[in-house]
Formats: C-alpha cells, structure tokens, sequence
C-alpha cells in the first residue's frame, strides 16, 4: 500500500533544489493556519524534543485572546456542591502544586489529509505538543467545595467568548465526567514549562486534562460547575463529536493512536547508506509499547523507543533505515499500544474532521 503523495517532479528527486539537498534549520516560529484568533501548528520537522518550548507549541483558540489582568481574575466555584467558592490567584497557588508532563493534540490535527476535505483549520500535522505543567490537583479545589450526591459533571467555562454560528454569543464551555473531574492528575495550571502560563496558552489558569484531546482543555477558565445531569452546549453536543450509533453523535474524548516521522523531513534527497528515520508516538488510551517503520507498506521493521516515558506524554522512537536501492522511497510509520491498539493504515473519514490518525509517510529520494 503505497501512501506517497508526492508530485511526478518531486518522485523523480529535484536535486537541484537546495532545500532539498542542504541541512534544514529547525524553525524557529509556528506556522499560521488562521489568524483571527491565531491558530498556529508547530512545523513537523521542528517535532524531535520530548518537551516542546512554549514559542513552539501549538496554538489553537475559538475567539479573540481575553484580556485578563491578574487582579481582576478569580474562579468561581459553585453548581452542586455544598461549599460555593470564588478563589484568587493566590488562593490557587497557596494549594499543593502539582507538576506532570502532558501531550496535548489537537482534534482537528491532520485535517487536511481526509479526502474528500472538510471545513476547519487545515492542519498538516503539527498541532500536537507536550509541556511539562504545573498546578494544583482540579480534586483539591472539588472537595474543598464538596460535590453533592446529585453532581455527575463538571462544567469548565472560559473568560474567551463569541459567534461560532451567527447570532448565537456564548462563552468557550466544556465538561467532564465527575470521575475524570476527580482524577489526581486533572490539573489547573498555572506555569507552563516552569514559565507562567503564556496569554495565548490561557493565563493565568487554564485546566490541563491527560490524554484527552486538546479541546477538553479549557483555557483562561473563570467559573467550574458542577452539574447534576450531562451538559448539551454548542462545543459538546454540535462540536467536538464523533459520529455514534443509529445516526447519534458522541462527544469527543481521548486521543487516538497516532506516531509521526519528524525525521528525515518529506522530500529530503540523500546519498546512498543507512538513513536516521526518527518521531512521536502517542496514545490517550495506553502508553504506547512499539513503532514500526515500513518502506513499502506491507514488511515492517521495529523502532527503538526513547529511554524517557510517562503515561500521559508521547514517545521519541527511532531507526536506521537502510534504502534498498536508489530511487523515490515512502517510509511510513505505525504505533501500538499497551491496550493493543494499533494505528490504522487509512484515515477514518468524518464530517467534522476529527482524530484523524492514519499512518504518516515521508517521501525521500536516494542518488
């Protein structure tokens, strides 16, 4: 199964091309897929740290960055619970701190690989990075507050607002099951990287949630609820979900299995010998265990995985390619993990475009 998609000039090898030929500084900057609000996808190639640095990160946002100066800024807490609350910045951070790493995709990453295409930012790959967070525990701040017996979710509204269908305002709001709510590792962080939250990333508290996708995060966050029945709003019931059963749709949740290949970068002209061929790995629902790489889709060879691993961050994997001959070649990549999910080898088509994670391929040419 072939899964080049290059042009006949590019298959044939452009050697004259320098960009080509020559080394390729690692970027330095996002590239912008929209710009109001920003949306920007970190460039594949710039992919090889465990940890991605904050001016590379992805950057993906619903309306205009709110402005909020700290002192003004409080949480409120309140729904079901027997204790409502509104607490400051320093109340927040007089709480024990919490530090993880997490990877974070973006739903809609890879977008622009479905065929027939769809609506939403056109991603190629680069909205997915991992931060090391910290914060304190969403639990500490929940049982403080004391959740009654009639809470089953936790509504996350952020400061961020506006039109995503004409005539109908409304704040970015998500929720969460009330156990995923009260998992140890679902942050409210306020430091990214050991820096404080940058303004693009949802300063001064934004919430963090492992191994889900990046939707569920909600930054600039200014009122949690607690909910007795599921919340039905715009981003969860018309937004952010997968078709279900008998026509019904079901919002959005973990990260699928996905890896990519950040190394050798898509057409890249080598000479004759083995080749460094190198990415990610991820999965929101098991830590990944093995990367095959393939150059004709059908043999694979296994990759070596990076020594450093956490459950909720990806993993760096690696292998020496030895090219069966000059020529165009398509190397492509698969991930399994722990609970033996294994990436597919063809996209799975929706309406919406999300978790899309077929196989990635790059093309290098051999001289």
């Amino acid at each position: 199964m072939n899964h080049c998609r290059c042009t006949p000039a590019e298959a044939a090898g452009i050697t004259e091309d320098p960009w080509h030929t020559q080394p390729h500084p690692q970027p330095a900057t996002l590239v912008t897929i929209d710009s109001y609000p920003f949306v920007g996808e970190t460039p594949v190639d710039a992919i090889q740290s465990w940890v991605t640095p904050n001016a590379l990160y992805y950057a993906r946002s619903h309306f205009d960055y709110p402005s909020i100066p700290p002192d003004d800024w409080s949480l409120v807490v309140d729904g079901e619970v027997a204790n409502p609350s509104t607490l400051s910045l320093a109340d927040i951070e007089a709480l024990p701190a919490h530090t993880i790493p997490v990877t974070m995709e973006c739903a809609g990453n890879n977008r622009v690989d479905l065929d027939p295409p769809v609506m939403g930012n056109q991603f190629r790959g680069g909205a997915v990075s991992t931060a090391i967070w910290t914060g304190v525990a969403l639990r500490d701040v929940l049982e403080a507050a004391g959740p009654t017996e009639a809470a089953v979710e936790a509504l996350f509204v952020g400061a961020d607002s506006g039109e995503p269908v004409p005539g109908r305002p409304m704040a970015y709001e998500r929720s969460l099951p009330l156990d995923v709510a009260m998992d140890p590792d679902t942050l409210l962080a306020y430091e990214m990287n050991e820096d404080p939250l940058p303004e693009d990333h949802g300063y001064p508290l934004r919430l963090v949630v492992p191994r889900w996708y990046g939707m569920a995060s909600v930054k600039w966050l200014t009122r949690i609820s607690l909910l007795p029945e599921p919340f039905e709003g715009f981003f969860q019931s018309e937004r952010y979900v997968m078709p279900g059963h008998n026509g019904s749709s079901e919002p959005l949740t973990r990260m699928f299995v996905k890896s990519l290949i950040s190394q050798p970068r898509h057409g890249e002209v080598h000479p004759e010998g083995h080749v460094r061929v190198g990415g990610l790995a991820w999965s929101g629902e098991a830590p990944i265990t093995g990367v095959e790489l393939s150059d004709d889709g059908e043999t694979w060879r296994p990759a070596r995985l990076g020594g450093l691993s956490h459950r909720h961050a990806w993993r760096q994997w690696g292998v020496d390619w030895e090219p069966p001959g000059p020529g165009h070649h398509t190397l492509t990549a698969r991930a399994r993990d722990e609970a033996g999910n294994v990436q597919p080898m063809e996209n799975a088509w929706t309406p919406l475009g999300y978790a899309v994670n077929g196989v990635q391929s790059v093309c290098v040419n051999i001289r």
